[in-house]
């Protein structure tokens, strides 16, 4: 048996099998449904508003994130991550910033230079210098302290205190949008100076 399609002025396009048409209906829906997971567990699309990663990431950048890392893997020291500290700044909106230490590290702020555990940290991508100190904390065991890369504008661990371990979503892989601006983000580190 044949179903015919017809164009808008009423001629045959081409005939389709019933057989045809559900192969196409299950060829659709196995692709939405892969999009759905892939987007449920492993990566998602973000979009920044705020000026607080800035010159890393620009207010309006749109960037895809992956969540396998915070479920799995191991987040490191210098990783831009996404994740929601609505207890902690009352937003129910995902930030973005850099994870600057984990548990049992002390992080401190000292004639405007970051320290993680008395080491003086190299931070090329800074928007300009930190105009404050920050006083010696140790992280707690299952948090994380995080940091804006546009120190002076940013609203960060150093005001609304420690990120939990379990509201962080993903790592930032890369800047698809906008074009100029596109590139990766992935799996950043952490250097000393000394």
């Amino acid at each position: 048996m044949y179903m015919l399609l017809y164009d808008l002025a009423g001629k045959r396009v081409f005939p389709l099998s019933l057989k045809e048409l559900k192969e196409w209906v299950i060829l659709l829906a196995s692709a939405v449904a892969i999009a759905l997971l892939l987007r449920a567990f492993v990566i998602e699309p973000r979009h920044v508003p705020t000026p607080s990663m800035v010159p890393t990431i620009m207010v309006g950048d749109r960037l895809y994130v992956e969540k396998l890392t915070p479920r799995f893997g191991k987040l490191k020291r210098g990783m831009i991550v996404t994740f929601k500290a609505e207890e902690q700044t009352g937003e129910s909106e995902y930030l973005v910033k850099r994870l600057i230490g984990i548990g049992g590290d002390t992080v401190e702020v000292r004639d405007k230079q970051l320290y993680v555990n008395d080491h003086a940290v190299d931070e090329p991508y800074l928007a300009e210098p930190m105009n404050s100190d920050f006083p010696r904390t140790e992280v707690p065991e299952g948090k994380y302290f995080v940091l804006g890369d546009n120190r002076n504008q940013s609203l960060d661990s150093r005001y609304w205190g420690f990120v939990n371990a379990e509201d962080v979503k993903g790592q930032a892989l890369f800047i698809y949008y906008p074009f100029s601006e596109m590139g990766s983000l992935w799996n950043q580190s952490m250097a000393f100076l000394d």
